[in-house]
């Protein structure tokens, strides 16, 4: 993982550890706060709509006492027609006041006072007609109360509404609230709301109208919470008018309910964001610093490492150098062939060491890239390993299905595969197969080495791609496969290695396949 990846994930961490309580913390003040600002708000609503319905059941109450009032008056005066006109004057909300007895035909009674319902006020019972829309479009509603002690007689009038629309219209719920008042019938009768006004005028049914009814019934529990003409949530209380059978009740849109929550919400958000900056700036700082001096460290371990392993293994070459200079020295020539293939050996050897160093030192992420097909540049490391392996009396097979294409630089990548290649033959026993095989599976270029040595136990393979992390003798370095992964991954490429103590170890190169090129040369 590289520096950045890893300050990357310490700052997550830190910001998550540091911002994560003060989000929950504010979530769960913000949904307290919503809920009881909901409840407040119900509440607030209930309140207003009692208050409403007493003051129209008071405003209703007051016209139908005026009306009694004057019908008593004109029982008991002989001049009943003035004092009826007269009490027009009296009670404004009153107008068309008239004596109703038997012989009074129905074109003489108010506009809905039908002739039964003229009989039972003749009876003694007090009657009001439905809400309806006089002429001029005022609102009106028609009464008719028995005359005190003259049987078989009543006084009507037509009420006047426009006062009750006055009153409904200054009612504001929280500043956003309206009033709505309802018939029994369930028939808007007043309306705060100016874009429900129309429906007073047409009779248009509205969406409260079913609760209306039911509040007028005084059946079941009214709700809080409900939708509206135009499809927003809404919040309120209802009433019902005792004396009327009428129904009020007083909403409020629940987003205005809502806007000290989301107010709130806004400025956790603030808070969070101001907290989470100043936990990445502090995070990144110190995840730098940190990350720096981890860095310096595991730089001054990895050289002491591979100047340990220097010291050790070119010593052991020093010491052979030394044992073939004095039997140069001795100058017999029965000793030549040995000192021969002392020097070649120790030559190579020493090459090898200047090549780890010289891959180490080379910037993989310059290298050159150019169309590769992982099946002729498989084949072409069995013909260089080849010879090789079979002085070991191993046998080197290859495994090629359909072509697979990559984009890769030849020559580092040679290097990485010949290291693999070289590793699985000092791990194979004398007579074993070391198999390559070249594929193309899930979109990507495939090329793996397999031994069928001793294997390797889990716990050795987190380190394996260690630099100066090995377990062979004299020699080695501990660079090689270090310069694989390094390699590979510089080229855009994954190293994976699979293996269990017995069965062998199987290392698989990956890379994003491409097309083949037109010239098809790898």
């Amino acid at each position: 993982m590289t520096r950045e990846k890893v300050a990357a994930r310490l700052i997550v961490m830190l910001a998550l550890t540091g911002v994560a309580p003060i989000v929950a913390l504010g979530a769960v003040g913000i949904e307290a706060m919503r809920r009881h600002t909901e409840a407040s708000t119900i509440a607030t609503m209930q309140e207003l709509a009692r208050q409403a319905a007493e003051r129209i059941d008071a405003y209703l109450a007051a016209q139908e006492e005026a009306l009694r009032v004057g019908a008593a008056a004109s029982v008991a005066d002989a001049h009943s027609g003035q004092r009826l006109e007269e009490l027009v004057l009296e009670a404004p909300g009153l107008g068309r006041v008239v004596r109703v007895g038997p012989e009074t035909p129905p074109s003489a009674l108010p506009e809905r006072i039908t002739p039964a319902l003229a009989a039972r006020a003749r009876a003694g019972s007090p009657v009001r007609s439905s809400f309806y829309l006089a002429r001029d479009l005022t609102p009106a509603q028609d009464l008719c109360v028995p005359a005190p002690s003259q049987p078989d007689v009543a006084v009507c009038a037509s009420l006047d509404l426009l006062e009750l629309w006055r009153f409904v219209g200054r009612v504001h719920g929280g500043g956003a609230g309206t009033v709505l008042a309802f018939d029994e019938s369930g028939r808007l009768v007043a309306s705060g709301a100016g874009a429900l006004r129309a429906a007073v005028l047409t009779g248009e049914r509205v969406p409260e109208a079913e609760v209306a009814v039911r509040v007028a019934r005084g059946e079941g529990t009214a709700p809080t919470h409900w939708v509206g003409l135009d499809g927003d949530e809404l919040l309120g209380g209802w009433a019902r008018l005792p004396r009327s059978g009428w129904a009020v009740a007083v909403a409020r849109p629940a987003g205005e309910a809502a806007r000290a929550a989301r107010t709130a919400q806004w400025a956790l958000a603030a808070v969070v964001l101001a907290a989470l900056a100043l936990s990445l700036a502090v995070g990144l700082a110190q995840s730098k610093r940190v990350l720096a001096e981890l860095e310096r460290e595991e730089r001054w371990r990895t050289a002491g490492r591979i100047a340990a392993g220097v010291t050790h293994d070119l010593g052991h070459r020093v010491a052979i150098l030394q044992q073939l200079a004095g039997l140069a020295e001795e100058g017999r020539s029965e000793a030549l062939p040995r000192l021969r293939d002392g020097l070649r050996a120790e030559v190579a050897a020493l090459r090898a060491f200047v090549a780890d160093f010289s891959d180490l030192s080379r910037d993989v992420r310059a290298a050159e890239r150019r169309p590769l097909e992982l099946g002729a540049f498989a084949a072409s490391l069995v013909r260089t390993a080849g010879p090789h392996a079979g002085r070991d009396g191993l046998t080197l097979a290859l495994d090629a299905g359909a072509q697979a294409w990559i984009r890769a630089d030849r020559h580092l990548l040679e290097r990485a595969a010949l290291n693999l290649v070289w590793n699985a033959c000092e791990a194979s026993p004398a007579g074993a197969e070391v198999r390559l095989r070249a594929a193309v599976e899930g979109g990507r270029g495939l090329l793996s080495v397999a031994d069928r040595g001793a294997g390797m136990p889990p716990e050795r393979l987190a380190s394996l791609f260690d630099l100066g992390s090995t377990k062979r003798g004299a020699g080695h370095l501990g660079l090689g496969l270090a310069n694989v992964k390094r390699i590979v991954e510089g080229l855009g490429g994954a190293v994976e290695v699979a293996s269990a103590e017995g069965a062998g170890t199987t290392f698989t190169l990956s890379f994003p396949a491409i097309a083949p090129p037109l010239d098809e040369e790898g």
